[in-house]
């Protein structure tokens, strides 16, 4: 047999090994869990970024059109007027 076969032959026969133990399975399973979890969850947060940059750069462009026109944005309104009867002593 030629090295390159042997190591190969070697390889698959420990691998198969690994496979029979119970810890090595368990490891394995664990590790394509967190694989396919981390999959989801960094899809979901990159199109919520993206989400978020669509939407600041429409009011930031909605911004910088309502002042090229001359119109102001929206307007902070109070609730109520300033009373001297509402200080706390």
């Amino acid at each position: 047999m030629h090295p390159m076969t042997q190591l190969d032959q070697l390889r698959r026969q420990m691998a198969e090994e690994l496979t029979q133990i119970p810890q090595y399975r368990a490891l394995k399973t664990m590790e394509r869990f967190i694989m396919e979890m981390s999959a989801i969850y960094e899809a979901q947060a990159e199109s919520a970024d993206k989400l978020e940059t669509d939407e600041s750069n429409k009011k930031i462009a909605q911004a910088i059109e309502n002042h090229l026109r001359g119109e102001s944005g929206p307007s902070i309104v109070k609730n109520a007027a300033y009373l001297p009867v509402h200080r706390v002593a």
